[in-house]
């Protein structure tokens, strides 16, 4: 059966329009994924609705000058309980070998384990954002961005932020040193 040039080109079309939708779905989210028991993404809208009762607005600096800046959002670790880290009963303290890495839409990451984020441990102060300055966060910035609020420099305060992904990192050790 040969295909005409004609039903490449419709092909090609609606293959190209079913991309873009997707993209524009996903466009304004933050997917959550990897060692947890509920995967998913969260839309702005759907942050405000889920976690009504923890958002605050907060003191932030960003860029190099150390600009001041006013914020508004919810606690990182809110999300991630939100996620339900798949944890084990044994050893204790399991939860404590999860790492969290944030990913922006440019690919640039930044980490922290979950013990730093947790308050009985070092009780960082990580808030995700989605509004700054009274204005929802827009072009390289929106979705959302980071303020961490405990950190002396500005490295880990990402933006454009597109994924968070929990690792379990006992795990990850066990497979590292097996070598798998």
């Amino acid at each position: 059966m040969r295909l005409h040039c004609g039903s490449v080109m419709s092909l090609v079309a609606v293959l190209f329009a079913a991309q873009l939708a997707w993209a524009q779905e996903r466009a304004g989210t933050l997917s959550i994924r990897g060692d947890v028991l509920k995967p998913g993404r969260w839309a702005v809208d759907d942050l405000k609705r889920q976690f009504a009762k923890e958002i605050q607005t907060v003191k932030f600096t960003s860029g190099s000058d150390k600009k001041q800046r006013v914020g508004t959002g919810v606690p990182l670790l809110a999300l991630i309980q939100a996620a339900e880290p798949k944890t084990e009963k044994v050893p204790k303290h399991y939860d404590l070998t999860f790492l969290v890495i944030l990913e922006a839409s440019d690919s640039y990451r930044v980490f922290f384990s979950l013990a730093e984020l947790l308050p009985q441990c070092g009780h960082a102060q990580v808030w995700l954002l989605w509004e700054a300055d009274g204005k929802l966060l827009s072009g390289n910035e929106a979705p959302f961005r980071l303020a961490v609020l405990t950190d002396e420099g500005h490295d880990r305060c990402i933006y454009g932020i597109a994924s968070m992904t929990l690792v379990d990192g006992t795990k990850l050790a066990t497979q590292l040193a097996s070598g798998k």
